[in-house]
């Protein structure tokens, strides 16, 4: 498994609108093989800050998640809703976990 997270911050007065396109995307990201986890987080006491949790089953399930058109739709939304580009870290499990995947 292959875990991601994609911090963001959303300009001012955009919480709404950036949540509904999250929400929008959400179920077309989980109806593609290997996308095991699509969830939007907010940072505690922020109304601007959010983390995505995303998990994939393979590095190509990550490729193919990119080449999603509601992945490249998602991204034209965010565009204008973003204060700055996403954060985006990519993990991987390690040690005796490994072995339970």
């Amino acid at each position: 498994m292959i875990n991601v997270t994609a911090a963001m911050t959303v300009r001012e007065g955009c919480a709404q609108e950036f949540e509904q396109a999250i929400a929008e995307a959400r179920p077309h990201m989980l109806a593609d093989e290997g996308c095991l986890r699509y969830d939007l987080q907010r940072v505690n006491r922020s109304e601007t800050d959010y983390v995505l949790l995303e998990a994939y089953d393979s590095g190509d399930a990550i490729r193919r998640h990119g080449e999603l058109e509601a992945f490249k739709e998602l991204g034209r939304r965010l565009d204008s809703l973003l204060a700055a580009p996403p954060v985006i870290t990519v993990l991987k499990p390690v040690g005796e976990q490994v072995a339970q995947h």
